[in-house]
């Protein structure tokens, strides 16, 4: 809005300080008065007493509004004469005179009050123009604020998008390793219960080969004993035998000594012969315990034999549930240390998950804000 200041001139003076001083020069008519009018209201300026003091008392009433009829009713009361005409004209002069200046001075008056009021209303709209401006002008640093603030708010979009699809991508490539282990980890169950058979078949198997075993140190003491037994009796049979041969060389020497007559030599043929069987007999049943003999430690050493490789095959077989053992326990630890490692991943896959969700719900919070201050701004 446009200043008034330059409707009106600015007046440092009082207001009746512009018009004349004596109100004779003056030649105003009925119609100038009928022109104006007279002011809906009248205030008593504060120049009043710059005029003349003779024009002030040159009047001896107070100003007040004429009406047309009231002048003619008053002209037509009065007698036309030539001298009362006169002063009743200058009278009427002087107070027309007074009348339009009192009219001029109260509008003078209202137009300098007006352009005060202009002026005011003037510097309030300047007031309210600066408060404008600065208020566009935060406006706009506010907007620059959040055009910034948005910008990096994109950025960070583009940046936890870019994190995300990494996240996405190491996610999956951790289900990939998740679903590799976890087949490993069957692979590896199907494999330690095969080796949990084969132990327990083993362990089965060293029990019966400890039966066996225990078998057939039985059966070894028992042979033991009957080899040691018939070695006696053949020991004690030839003694026997080499007793009897003895006494049958010492009765051919006295024979051949004595010269025993041909009776004695016929009776001890008979004795010869017998001896002869029974050492045949012998000879035979020491052939016979001699092969049992070989024979019982033929099957001692078979035996042996059978009992060596049975406990070499039961020291390999205990060698074996060791390392079944070992390795069993080696993919506990392993699974164990996988099963750790996956719930570690997953654990921080659950928490990524959890951070980006916190992230995109601060950024929402973030915009949100952002957009209620602009909008307060």
């Amino acid at each position: 809005m446009l200043s008034c200041e330059f409707l009106l001139p600015r007046y440092k003076s009082s207001p009746l300080s512009i018009l004349p001083q004596s109100a004779s020069g003056l030649e105003m008519s009925y119609p100038l008065d009928h022109l104006y009018g007279h002011g809906s209201y009248r205030r008593a300026p504060q120049g009043l007493s710059a005029r003349p003091a003779a024009s002030l008392s040159s009047s001896g009433f107070h100003s007040q509004p004429w009406t047309t009829s009231q002048r003619r009713r008053q002209a037509y009361s009065q007698t036309p004469s030539a001298d009362s005409l006169e002063i009743f004209n200058g009278d009427m002069t002087r107070r027309n005179e007074k009348e339009i200046l009192q009219t001029l001075n109260d509008r003078f008056a209202g137009y300098i009050d007006k352009v005060r009021n202009l002026e005011l209303m003037n510097s309030n709209l300047e007031q309210e123009a600066a408060a404008l401006r600065q208020s566009q002008t935060g406006r706009a640093t506010v907007g620059e604020h959040y055009e910034r603030e948005l910008g990096n708010l994109r950025g960070l979009v583009q940046q936890l998008t870019g994190e995300k699809a990494c996240a996405l991508l190491e996610q999956d490539h951790l289900e990939e390793d998740i679903q590799h282990v976890r087949t490993r980890l069957e692979d590896e169950a199907r494999s330690r219960e095969e080796l949990e058979a084969k132990a327990r078949l083993m362990n089965k198997y060293v029990d019966e080969s400890g039966l066996a075993r225990l078998e057939l140190d039985k059966k070894l003491s028992a042979l033991q004993e009957e080899a040691a037994f018939l070695k006696k009796n053949h020991e004690e049979e030839v003694a026997e035998l080499l007793a009897q041969i003895q006494g049958a060389q010492v009765s051919f020497e006295a024979r051949d000594t004595i010269k025993a007559d041909v009776t004695n030599a016929l009776r001890e043929i008979p004795n010869c012969i017998r001896l002869e069987a029974i050492y045949s007999r012998l000879a035979d049943a020491a052939h016979s315990n001699t092969d049992a003999i070989r024979g019982a430690q033929d099957e001692i050493a078979e035996y042996r034999r059978q009992l060596q490789s049975r406990t070499i095959e039961l020291e390999t077989l205990r060698g074996t549930k060791d390392s079944l053992e070992r390795q069993c326990m080696e993919t506990e630890d392993r699974h164990h240390g996988d099963i750790h490692s996956l719930q570690v991943r997953t654990l921080f896959c659950h928490q990524l998950r959890e951070y980006q969700e916190l992230l995109n719900v601060k950024m929402a919070l973030d915009i949100e804000i952002a957009a209620y201050r602009w909008v307060r701004g």
